[in-house]
């Protein structure tokens, strides 16, 4: 039954008891540690490590929430850095939610179409030229829906005519 609980037993503890029943020789650093000995070892079954926050932490939760959780962690925390940096200036909390909320719309689409642009292995582009892809997307898109609609009316044609 001595093994079913799990003990640990720190080493200096072990040789102390070991010497004390004749198990082994004393060694020579025991007298040291008995003089200066070592800081307390760490017990699991102390209080766990407290969770710090951070104020941009709270804010850029509040960004999230609203945003219905659809912003990846970067938008967020960057949004909350320059919340932050605007509440500091003395503007307040909701206002300067206000103040960054258009910027953040477009910094949101352009991650979106950066990602999208990756996803098809076509290359960043600058901002400024975001739209013409865009609409390069919508028509490249569009000519593939339509074409997959011809072929599918073709293939019903050919079948009826069987």
């Amino acid at each position: 039954m001595g093994r079913a609980r799990k003990r640990t037993v720190d080493m200096i503890r072990l040789v102390k008891g070991l010497c004390r029943n004749g198990g082994m020789h004393r060694p020579s650093w025991v007298s040291m540690v008995d003089r200066f000995p070592p800081p307390p070892i760490p017990r699991h079954d102390r209080d766990t490590v407290p969770v710090i926050k951070f104020p941009q932490d709270r804010l850029a939760e509040l960004y999230m929430r609203q945003r219905d959780g659809v912003v990846d962690d970067q938008t967020a925390y960057e949004f909350a850095d320059e919340q932050l940096t605007l509440i500091e200036q003395g503007i307040s909390e909701k206002d300067a939610y206000n103040l960054l909320i258009e910027k953040y719309d477009q910094v949101e689409s352009h991650r979106f179409l950066d990602k999208f642009s990756k996803m098809r292995g076509i290359e960043f582009a600058d901002p400024a030229e975001y739209d013409d892809i865009e609409k390069g997307w919508v028509e490249a898109e569009s000519r593939a829906i339509k074409e997959a609609m011809r072929l599918e009316h073709e293939e019903r044609e050919a079948l009826r005519k069987m």
